[in-house]
Formats: C-alpha cells, sequence, structure tokens
C-alpha cells in the first residue's frame, strides 16, 4: 500500500508549483482630478473650448472634445507621468449653454499616446483607480465642487455641488502615480457634464426685445407699402 503524503508535503509542492507560473506584470496607477476656478471669462491663447469640433484626436483625425450636452461623453486618455501641459498651461471655459453644476469620470480601459492629443484606447479592464495621488489625504481636489463621490470599485468618481457658468474658466487636468514606479501608464476616461441651462442675462433678454420689436415695425411697414 502506498503511503499518503503529510500535510507539509502538499504544501510545499504547492509553493513550488507557484513559484514556477510566472505571475502578470500589474502596475497600479492612481489618478486625481482636479478642478479649479480660473481668473476670466472665455478663451484665449491658452485657454480651450471644453465643447471643440476642430480639435481632433490625432491617431483617428476625428474630433474628441463633442460633449455640449448634459450625459454627452468624451473619452480621452489620462494618467502617470501627469501632462505637463495640461497641469501648467492650458485651462478650458464653458463654452456649452449650460452652467455646469458636475462632472462623472470612469476609468474604462487602457490608452497609448506617444504625443499630445494623438491616442488610442482599449476598452476592458485597467489597473487603475481614482484615489489621493498627491498625497493630501483627499480622493480629487476642486475649489468649485463641495461634493466627490467614488465608487465602491474606485472605478468611477463624481463632483458635484457647485458650478462653472456659461464662459467660466477652470482647470481640468489629473494628478498621476504609480504604486510601482511605472515610467508610464495611461488609462481611458469616460467623462460627462451635468448642467442647468443658462437663462440669458437682464440686458440679453432687452437686446433680444428691442431686436424683435424692430424686426416686427419693419415688417408692418414692408406690408404697408405693399398694399
Amino acid at each position: 500500500m502506498n503511503a499518503k503524503p503529510n500535510v507539509s508535503t502538499v504544501l510545499g509542492l504547492l509553493t513550488v508549483v507557484l513559484l514556477c507560473v510566472p505571475s502578470r506584470a500589474r502596475a497600479d496607477l492612481i489618478i486625481e482630478p482636479v478642478f479649479n476656478l480660473v481668473p476670466g471669462i472665455g478663451g484665449d491663447a491658452v485657454t480651450l473650448p471644453l465643447y471643440n469640433l476642430a480639435f481632433p484626436n490625432g491617431a483617428t483625425g476625428l474630433p474628441f472634445l463633442t460633449a455640449d450636452e448634459p450625459g454627452e461623453i468624451i473619452t480621452y486618455p489620462a494618467g502617470f507621468p501627469p501632462d505637463p501641459v495640461l497641469v501648467d498651461t492650458i485651462r478650458f471655459y464653458n463654452n456649452t449653454d449650460y452652467d455646469i453644476t458636475g462632472f462623472t469620470l470612469s476609468l474604462i480601459g487602457t490608452a497609448i499616446e506617444p504625443e499630445p492629443f494623438n491616442f488610442t484606447i482599449a476598452r476592458g479592464p485597467v489597473d487603475a483607480t481614482w484615489g489621493d495621488a498627491n498625497g493630501d489625504g483627499f480622493v480629487g481636489s476642486s475649489d468649485i465642487f463641495s461634493s466627490i463621490i467614488v465608487s465602491p470599485d474606485g472605478k468611477t468618481i463624481s463632483f458635484s455641488g457647485g458650478v462653472i457658468p456659461v464662459g467660466g474658466r477652470f482647470t481640468d487636468f489629473n494628478d498621476a502615480t504609480t504604486t510601482l514606479g511605472e515610467p508610464s501608464f495611461l488609462a481611458g476616461i469616460d467623462a460627462s457634464f451635468t448642467g442647468i441651462r443658462a437663462v440669458p442675462e437682464p440686458a440679453t433678454l432687452l437686446l433680444f426685445g428691442l431686436g424683435a420689436g424692430a424686426v416686427a415695425i419693419k415688417r408692418r411697414r414692408t406690408t404697408r407699402a405693399g398694399r
């Protein structure tokens, strides 16, 4: 009769087997969005419109800043190292018809971006989460939005409790780090905004009313002259 192997022998063999199986390379990416107000209204040389059909993704030749309504999604890459141009120079302004009341960002895959604004994204599992990338003890940073909520799986982050008015300027970039010190790691992001349709200022309404009145008077004069 063959002797039964003891428990310690079985555990030893399992350990050897596990050590011989190659481990999957893993690099945990931690990303932290930053939405802060910027002085001024509208665009300039370094302030881009949030909705911009003239600004293409170089990899496809198609525009990607295509969301001008609440709930519409734009997709773009972000990760480590953070893009210094976006962090230090480029700003955005709200050129939609809505006062923006929040943003929702979801991590949806991995990304490759050999040069700025020239990217491809593969949807699927990604070793990335929204987290405290700058080490200040908080996830997400904003002097606009008072509420920042991260989903239990760390894949979705939502900002609310504030307003970016039509024309308002703001930062839109991400701090990032990797837990394993990887030199580069990018994730694909789906982003959308919430908002309330902006009400024209009283002066704008007055000008519109005067304009409409002038058109009506002109039409009446034209009608009389034709009789």
